[in-house]
């Protein structure tokens, strides 16, 4: 490959943070490459099920170069930031290539170059690489035992589309995070039944206090020391959600940082989930121990210090949502020994660098309190500065 063929700067993956990583590397004077799997920009947020607003609402959701409109109102739709992300390209001066699955990373320590492979054997170089393919990358549904043998449909949570094609069932949904807890909600309104089973119970707070966004808060808190925040959100959550024990619902045995540590997972925000609970139009169970053709077994409760073994009980569901997670495919992605932990997550974020692997960033991995989208913002101007100063590159002002 020609010297000119090698690029400043490689973004793999334009969705929110991709493409805000590459309005500040334009902004700051290269020409970025910019590489996406899907057909289009916007798709992954466009393939999401109908009816998704953003949690962190209007203010606090901003990405470079491209703010909401008011007609968005205070919480954004999924259609509107569909609508903002295509016209990022455009807005921030730069180009995507879409219909570009990479599968391999690597560096050439000995001419100090990145080296991008995709499905189809093109090859790509630059000399710094910014990985913007998201934490949610592959669904992940888990092997229950007699899996196999279900007589209905699994679904993982990444395909679920709209709640009324599940008029008339008796769904499953499986998970204790935002999307899981959406996803019953909205079933409930069509569905004969909706059971949710949950392994770990989760952090339950408001979508907003006062009217204010409560990643609004969360940009506060995140300047307090971990036990004071862990205080207020604990009083927050008993003001304004209480306690769900007698609806199947226990409250956690962790904190809520020590929680969010361990799995990565931000509190439940949206609000009609607790209704829907309470009114029982969402019955709680436990984790699923098996599968036997059209009977799915599962703990009766939610297992506890206090009721370590609730016993079982058999449901016959017509569908199975799986809210049960992702990973990222790093370790396989990025041929860099170590750079991921035990659950496939990259150990650096933002403008921080790891052991031989030089000018190789992340970003959108991280999910604060004070909002994704927000630390994406900051995230693309501080690697957009790195790679500057790396590279030789003045920003603009």
């Amino acid at each position: 490959m020609k010297t000119s063929d090698i690029h400043d700067v490689a973004i793999i993956g334009a969705g929110p943070a991709g493409l805000s990583a590459a309005h500040e590397l334009t902004r700051a004077g290269f020409t970025p490459l910019v590489l996406e799997r899907a057909p289009a920009i916007g798709d992954v947020w466009r393939n999401h099920y109908d009816g998704l607003r953003l949690n962190s609402g209007r203010f606090c959701s901003a990405l470079p170069g491209s703010k909401f409109p008011l007609s968005a109102g205070g919480w954004p739709s999924r259609d509107e930031v569909v609508a903002l992300l295509e016209k990022m390209p455009e807005r921030g001066g730069f180009t995507v290539q879409t219909c570009i699955e990479v599968e391999k990373i690597s560096y050439d320590q000995e001419r100090g170059i990145w080296q991008i492979t995709d499905n189809e054997n093109q090859q790509f170089e630059a000399r710094a690489v910014v990985i913007a393919a998201g934490a949610n990358r592959i669904p992940v549904i888990p092997e229950w035992e007699g899996k196999k043998s279900f007589t209905g449909s699994i679904i993982h949570s990444a395909l679920f589309k709209r709640a009324h094609d599940y008029a008339d069932k008796h769904v499953l949904v499986v998970g204790s995070g935002n999307s899981a807890a959406e996803i019953a909600s909205r079933l409930a309104e069509y569905a004969s039944s909706v059971t949710l089973s949950v392994r770990t119970p989760p952090q339950l707070l408001p979508k907003s206090i006062f009217g204010i966004p409560f990643v609004g808060l969360g940009i506060i808190l995140r300047q307090l020391p971990n036990a004071l925040v862990d205080r207020i959100l604990g009083f927050f959550r008993s003001a304004t959600i209480g306690d769900l024990s007698a609806y199947g619902l226990p409250s956690p045995t962790m904190s809520t940082l020590k929680q969010y540590a361990i799995n990565n997972v931000v509190p439940i925000l949206y609000g009609p989930f607790v209704d829907d609970i309470r009114a029982g139009r969402i019955k709680v169970v436990g984790p699923i121990q098996k599968i036997s053709g059209g009977n799915v077994e599962v703990l009766s409760t939610v297992p506890t210090g206090h009721n370590p073994d609730p016993g079982t009980t058999t449901l016959q569901p017509d569908v199975i949502v799986a809210g049960t997670g992702f990973r990222t495919g790093f370790s396989d992605l990025i041929q860099v020994p170590g750079i991921t932990d035990e659950k496939d997550r990259a150990k650096i974020a933002g403008d921080q660098e790891f052991a031989n692997a030089p000018r190789l960033y992340f970003i959108g991995q991280v999910n604060p309190l004070s909002g994704q989208l927000r630390e994406i913002r900051l995230e693309a101007g501080k690697i957009a500065r790195k790679i500057s100063q790396q590279l030789g590159k003045k920003q603009e002002n």
